[in-house]
C-alpha cells in the first residue's frame, strides 16, 4: 500500500531531473547555452555589433525565432542603440516586453556574453521556480497530483518557452505568484506581481482583468479594483509611451496581426492541415496542429461547462479561453505559438480538473501536445 505513494513522490524528482538533462544537452563548451536562444543563420549579418565576435550557436539555413530579438534587447534595455531598427524584426512590439531582457541585462552586469547566458537560462530558472510553486499549490503525493503537475510543467507552452528563450514562461510565473497572493492579506504583493507580468508580456493584462473580477467578498469594490488596475497598468502604459518615442519612425503593427475574427484562424489552420495531411505531409506542424485543436477545445469546454467564477484560476483560465478564439491564422500556422498564447488556460485546466472517473480521459485529451513538446526539445 505504501509503494504507490512513495513512487509518486519520486516521480516529481525524476521528472525534474529529466528536464535538467534536456537542458544540459543544449550546452556547448564554446557557445554555452546560446542554442536555447535559437539565433538564425539568415539573420547573421543583421545582428547587433556586440554579438558579431561572440561564439553563439546558430540554426543553419533558418531565420531563427523570437528569442534572438529579445536577447539583443537585453544588451541595451534602454533601447538607445540605433541598430535596433535593423537587427530586430519588430522593434516596438518586442521592446514592450522588456522585463525578461532587462533582468538578463542586470544579471549580465554589462558583459554581452554573460548577458546572453543569463537570458538563455532565465526560462530554466523560471521552470524550476514554477515547479516548486505548483507542487506546493497542488499538494499531495499521489499520481493525480503528479499528473496535474506534469500536465503544467511539460505542456507545449511551458517547454517551448524554455526551448526558445521566450517571455511566456516568465510572465506565467509572475501570474502564478499573483494568484497565490490574491486571497491573502498582503494584496499589495499580488498587484506587484501583476504589474511585472504585464511588463513581461502585455497579454497578461487579460489575466489581470479576470483576476480582479472577484465578487466573492460581497459587493463589488469598484473603487479599490479601479485603483488596483490603474497601478497594474500604469508602468506598462508609461513604458509603451517610451518605446513609441524611441521607435517613432518604425512603430510596427503593435501585434494586431495576431488577432482576427472569432474562430477564423483556427478553422483556417484546420483546413490547411487537413489538406497537407491528405497530400501525405505528416509533418508535426500539421498533424499535431489538429491534435492541438482537439486538446485546446477540450480545455475550453471544461471551463464553460461548469463555470466557477469564485475561483481565481477559473477566471484566469476562462478569460484566456476567450482569447483562443480570436487568434489569427498567423499564430495558428505554428500551433505551439497558440499553446504559449493561452498558457494560463492550460495551467488552470490541469489544476482545476476534478478528480472524478473521467479525470484521466480528459487529462490525456487536454494534454495531447505534451509528447510533441518533449520531442521538439530533444
Amino acid at each position: 500500500m505504501l509503494i504507490a505513494p512513495r513512487m509518486s513522490r519520486h516521480a516529481f524528482w525524476i521528472a525534474s531531473m529529466f528536464f535538467g538533462v534536456l537542458v544540459l544537452a543544449k550546452f556547448d563548451p564554446q557557445s554555452g547555452f546560446t542554442s536555447l536562444i535559437r539565433f538564425g543563420e539568415k539573420w547573421q549579418y543583421r545582428r547587433s555589433g556586440a554579438l558579431q565576435n561572440l561564439p553563439i550557436t546558430m540554426v543553419p539555413e533558418s531565420s531563427g525565432y523570437d528569442g534572438q530579438f529579445y536577447a539583443q534587447i537585453a544588451l541595451d534595455p534602454l533601447l538607445r542603440s540605433p541598430e535596433f531598427t535593423q537587427v530586430i524584426d519588430l522593434p516596438a512590439y518586442r521592446a514592450r516586453r522588456i522585463l525578461t531582457p532587462a533582468t538578463a541585462a542586470l544579471l549580465g552586469l554589462g558583459n554581452p556574453w554573460w548577458t546572453l547566458q543569463a537570458y538563455a537560462l532565465l526560462n530554466v530558472l523560471c521552470w524550476f521556480a514554477l515547479g516548486w510553486l505548483l507542487r506546493r499549490h497542488i499538494g499531495g503525493s499521489n499520481w493525480l497530483a503528479f499528473a496535474r503537475w506534469a500536465g503544467c510543467m511539460f505542456s507545449m507552452g511551458v517547454l517551448d518557452s524554455v526551448r526558445q528563450s521566450l517571455v511566456d514562461l516568465p510572465a506565467l510565473l509572475l501570474l502564478v505568484l499573483a494568484i497565490h497572493s490574491w486571497s491573502k492579506p498582503q494584496s499589495g504583493r499580488s498587484v506587484l506581481w501583476l504589474t511585472l507580468a504585464n511588463l513581461a508580456k502585455e497579454t497578461s493584462l487579460l489575466s489581470a482583468l479576470a483576476l480582479h473580477c472577484d465578487k466573492s467578498l460581497g459587493p463589488f469594490p469598484w473603487r479599490r479594483v479601479g485603483l488596483s488596475l490603474l497601478i497594474v497598468m500604469l508602468p506598462l502604459a508609461l513604458w509603451s509611451l517610451y518605446v513609441q518615442q524611441r521607435f517613432a519612425n518604425n512603430p510596427g503593427t503593435g501585434g494586431l496581426g495576431n488577432f482576427s475574427w472569432p474562430l477564423l484562424g483556427l478553422l483556417t489552420q484546420a483546413k490547411y492541415s487537413l489538406r497537407e495531411i491528405s497530400l501525405g505531409n505528416l509533418d508535426g506542424r500539421y498533424s499535431f496542429s489538429l491534435i492541438a485543436i482537439i486538446g485546446l477545445a477540450i480545455q475550453v469546454g471544461f471551463f464553460w461547462r461548469s463555470p466557477r467564477c469564485e475561483s481565481s484560476w477559473w477566471r484566469v483560465g476562462g478569460a484566456n479561453s476567450l482569447l483562443l478564439i480570436f487568434l489569427s491564422s498567423w499564430i495558428w500556422s505554428g500551433y505551439w505559438a497558440v499553446c504559449r498564447a493561452v498558457l494560463p488556460m492550460t495551467i488552470a485546466f490541469n489544476l482545476l480538473l476534478p478528480a472524478t472517473r473521467s479525470f484521466w480521459f480528459l487529462w490525456i485529451l487536454g494534454n495531447l501536445t505534451a509528447l510533441h513538446a518533449v520531442w521538439r526539445f530533444l
